[in-house]
């Protein structure tokens, strides 16, 4: 790992710490492809010392991908002092920006080790004891996202500042995913509406590509953790005092305020 790449890592690292935000030049930080953005962030992960609680995946739709630059999702981790539940007062000093995304997680109770074989889509399926309304919170350490420079985006933990799970859903395979609709809602008024079909077509495409993903880097989803499949209803920022909610029917809501 060359130079630019250690005072990177150290950067995101500061800026995790203390709240600031870094400068999202292209040019300083010397990232050349996904590769160099997966091995600084697993190298910050490996530094901060916070326990991984769950993964998110991002660039799930096909316009992101496009916007991106990129022919598949990219990921991150989330760490276990970032996750909040339910109706939840989040303080605004953690988050420079507040941005939300309305997704369904999936919940691994007893992980899935590593092994030679890999998972069949049906073993994946198995092994998630329940799906999770949330909302991903988007909170890069740079002053803005990096559209143009996607290993810098993987580098900063795929954008990922936190999470919000509401109840566990346990009997979650009798729900149509792909039809599976959210409304985005902030202070009573709807934003925005989508579905699991926006998500690869389906939240366990995704499912299942991270895994294979996950195991093509030597790494395993642990017992417990947990996988949020991409965003359903967009990007929205919101401010200070504001009360988002994310309402997915009958499997539940979540809310989120910044404080």
């Amino acid at each position: 790992m060359d130079k630019s790449h250690n005072a990177l890592i150290s950067g995101i690292l500061e800026a995790r710490r203390t709240g600031t935000l870094l400068d999202g030049h292209e040019a300083s930080w010397g990232l050349r492809n996904l590769e160099d953005g997966y091995s600084v962030q697993e190298a910050v992960v490996r530094q901060w010392g916070d326990e991984v609680a769950g993964w998110k995946v991002g660039a799930t739709s096909r316009e992101t991908q496009k916007l991106f630059g990129i022919s598949e999702p990219i990921y991150g981790p989330v760490f276990r002092t970032s996750v909040f539940h339910a109706r939840a007062r989040v303080p605004v000093k953690s988050f420079p920006h507040r941005i939300l995304e309305a997704e369904l997680a999936f919940r691994f109770p007893e992980g899935l080790p590593m092994r030679s074989e890999g998972y069949s889509r049906n073993e994946v399926v198995a092994a998630a004891d329940a799906l999770v309304p949330a909302f991903e919170i988007i909170s890069p350490r740079f002053s803005a996202i990096a559209v143009r420079n996607v290993p810098l985006v993987v580098a900063d933990f795929c954008l990922n500042g936190g999470a919000v799970l509401g109840a566990p859903c346990t009997n979650w395979r009798a729900i149509d995913l792909p039809s599976c609709t959210a409304n985005l809602i902030v202070d009573g008024v709807v934003i925005q509406r989508g579905s699991g079909e926006l998500v690869l077509g389906n939240p366990l495409n995704v499912l299942e590509w991270f895994v294979s993903a996950l195991a093509q880097r030597g790494k395993s989803i642990a017992p417990g953790q947990f996988v949020m499949t991409g965003t359903i209803t967009g990007l929205h920022a919101i401010e200070v005092g504001q009360t988002a909610r994310s309402d997915f029917g009958t499997l539940g809501a979540v809310e989120i305020t910044f404080a």
